[in-house]
């Protein structure tokens, strides 16, 4: 019988980024410089769906052999309590909120999206790949293609040492 794992990302990983030399994102979270202009998604939150879609494809590099496989899935742009964390003042985010009520999705719709990816036959599923809408999410897929194969393994093998690291 087959199995699959299913982990959620979201198509913000490609505002993601991994600095293996500083690891900064390991304890205290990465830093925006002050030249550099701040977007409205917290730099935590993008850099852990960028490190759960790399996960998912080492995961399924792993698991090529076996009756595992293994997808990443973006919920699309969902109403929740997200927001709380972006820092812009009140009165923008109270006239941004009509126009996000018209494009989030709800949680049921977001929900969708990850219950498509553990029901559908795998057969018409490619391992390894993220998943929004019942589809491949190319974007984000080529997105991560593009960034190659050695930053998702350092990746995995930095977080195999810090699990050894835990275990001591």
């Amino acid at each position: 019988m087959a199995s699959r794992v299913v982990i959620v990302s979201s198509s913000l990983l490609k505002s993601g980024q991994i600095d293996m030399k500083s690891k900064d994102f390991v304890k205290d979270g990465r830093e925006i410089p002050a030249v550099k202009k701040k977007g409205f998604a917290p730099t935590g939150y993008c850099d852990s769906k960028l490190m759960n879609m790399l996960t998912c494809r080492q995961l399924a590099l792993h698991l090529r052999d076996t009756n595992v496989t293994t997808y990443s899935v973006s919920p699309g742009f969902c109403r929740s309590e997200l927001g709380r964390n972006v820092e812009m003042p009140i009165f923008k985010k109270m006239l941004m909120l009509p126009i996000m009520r018209m494009v989030q999705r709800t949680s049921v719709q977001g929900a969708q999206n990850i219950i498509f990816a553990t029901i559908l036959d795998e057969n018409y599923m490619v391992n390894g790949a993220m998943y929004q809408d019942g589809r491949v999410a190319e974007p984000e897929t080529l997105y991560v293609d593009g960034l190659g194969d050695d930053l998702g393994k350092e990746l995995w093998k930095l977080s195999l040492d810090l699990v050894d690291e835990k275990k001591q």
